[in-house]
């Protein structure tokens, strides 16, 4: 359960100032019925339609919708997941902390696919790795859709990449991770990796209405196929810990638009508990088919407190985050924003039969 608030207090143009304050509510469940195979769901509840730069917001557009829902089956060293689920692809984004850290780095993100995923683990070079395969399309079915304020169903006139029938998308990862498994890499780990590469065939072209052809592309329409290269480090420093992670990214057609992207992220954070800081910088280059390239900045300062294992709730964390964030977008307009975060995590499993 979280609770944000967004000021904008800077920015230029000054129409963009803005304070807005909105809820998540995330419910994770899981049903084990062996120990080899596993169902999950996450139901989420949070602002599905954001609201116009510049205006002011109070719980404002919140909707409820199925953000995964998928089954697991485990053989060690195999996991195969077939269902909805969010596809892994930028490490960055899935393990930063902070509020605001990965607002950039998430822009290339291939989330709510429908699709199956295989992962095979093993040991070599002192790591322990995991190579994962991915085939997937967009979710146009009723899960796409929300509560209370509906989204809308997702379809194929929407275009974007992936967005075609059939499985016409795939994403290939490797990981490794020294001193901590794989999940747990950025957070326990001496050293970590993951190298990706992504093809999203392109979907409806807003303009014509018709699919784009690998032998007949589009001018500005294209595949989307994109490359990925992160590292995570971490260093001991008497007590505390200090946390480095690297990424870059290359998009050819970017979205399935006529553009490339280079996006480039660097974070460090520095553990001394309870709290953490974390300082993130990103910017994505995009390299315009027509016209001259633009740059896209966000630099991310954030102080998080995290709670002790003596809380009022039983198997809960909470934690407080503040961060200032300074944000220019390709057509040169900059933001400065302060924001409050605060979380509560709580969670249990039930034995049936017991």
């Amino acid at each position: 359960m979280e609770l944000q608030n967004d000021w904008i207090f800077g920015a230029d143009p000054s129409f963009l100032r803005s304070d807005v304050l909105q809820p998540t509510v995330e419910i994770d469940l899981f049903y084990a019925p062996t120990d080899y195979l596993r169902f999950v769901s996450a139901i989420i509840t949070e602002p599905v339609v954001d609201p116009e730069p510049g205006e002011n917001a109070v719980f404002q557009g919140i909707g409820t919708y199925v953000g995964e829902l998928y089954a697991v089956a485990k053989a060690d060293p195999f996991t195969a997941r077939i269902g909805k689920f969010d596809t892994v692809f930028s490490l960055a984004s899935e393990v930063l902390p902070g509020v605001s850290s990965t607002d950039l780095a998430s822009a290339f993100d291939a989330d709510e696919r429908l699709g199956g995923e295989a992962v095979v683990g093993f040991d070599g070079f002192g790591l322990n790795h995991a190579l994962a395969a991915t085939a997937f399309t967009t979710d146009r079915t009723i899960l796409s859709e929300s509560l209370f304020t509906n989204r809308g169903r997702a379809t194929l006139a929407d275009g974007g990449a992936g967005n075609t029938t059939g499985l016409s998308s795939f994403a290939v990862t490797l990981d490794g991770c020294k001193g901590a498994e794989k999940p747990d890499c950025y957070q326990d780990g001496e050293f970590g990796y993951r190298l990706g590469i992504r093809y999203q065939k392109a979907g409806l072209s807003p303009d014509t209405g018709e699919e784009e052809e690998e032998e007949e592309p589009q001018p500005a329409h294209g595949n989307e196929l994109a490359y990925l290269a992160a590292a995570t480090r971490n260093f001991d420093l008497n007590g505390m810990t200090l946390r480095v992670l690297g990424e870059s990214a290359y998009l050819k057609h970017f979205d399935s638009g006529p553009d490339d992207a280079l996006l480039l992220t660097g974070s460090v954070a520095l553990d001394v508990e309870p709290f953490t800081y974390v300082a993130t910088y990103t910017q994505q280059r995009n390299f315009v088919a027509e016209g001259p390239d633009t740059r896209e900045h966000l630099a991310d300062f954030e102080m998080i407190y995290t709670s002790g294992e003596n809380t009022p709730f039983d198997r809960a964390k909470w934690n407080v985050a503040t961060a200032y964030t300074f944000a220019q977008n390709a057509e040169d307009e900059r933001t400065h924003t302060f924001s409050v975060r605060a979380t509560l995590d709580f969670g249990g499993d039930v034995e049936f039969g017991r």
